[in-house]
């Protein structure tokens, strides 16, 4: 059974990309120009641990008002490579892509991860904090939210 990481990498892709992926077995490579180093951080830490990390892919339309979030997978690798001063490539490397239920579709369906000193706060003292709701102004490159519930029910009842 895959045992997801608290928090999981959300990220905005064209459908016109999510079509070749689906055309190529539905796994494969995401690439960017951004260099992904805190994601490759998280990554390299859960793959320490014994964890997978997650990866949300919300998907825009042209004409569209909001991306949604339309796939999922499981990242099994980033590479963050600098070809020379401030041009970066990105490539996230995922496992086959699950649909997401459309209850889940918005963006605000999920919450960027909180600090690690909110985090102490709210296990050594009675108490929620509230939780910033993802918008597309956070989602670009890519953010860290609270892994989604669906994500640890999948893996509940994955036999692997």
């Amino acid at each position: 059974m895959t045992q997801p990481t608290p928090f999981t990498i959300a990220t905005v892709v064209t459908q016109k990309a999510l079509d070749a992926i689906l055309e190529n077995s539905a796994e494969g490579t995401y690439r960017d120009t951004h260099p992904w180093v805190v994601a490759r951080e998280l990554w390299a830490e859960a793959k320490t641990d014994g964890r997978s990390l997650p990866v949300l892919f919300a998907r825009v339309d042209e004409g569209s008002p909001e991306p949604a979030f339309a796939y999922w997978a499981w990242i099994e690798d980033i590479d963050v490579l600098e070809y020379h001063k401030g041009s970066w490539d990105t490539r996230c490397k995922f496992s086959k892509l699950m649909p997401i239920n459309p209850i889940w579709e918005g963006l605000d369906s999920v919450c960027l991860y909180p600090s690690e000193e909110l985090r102490h706060r709210e296990a050594a003292e009675p108490v929620k904090i509230h939780r910033q709701i993802l918008d597309d102004s956070l989602i670009h490159p890519y953010a860290v939210v609270e892994t989604p519930p669906f994500i640890e029910m999948a893996t509940a009842s994955d036999p692997d």
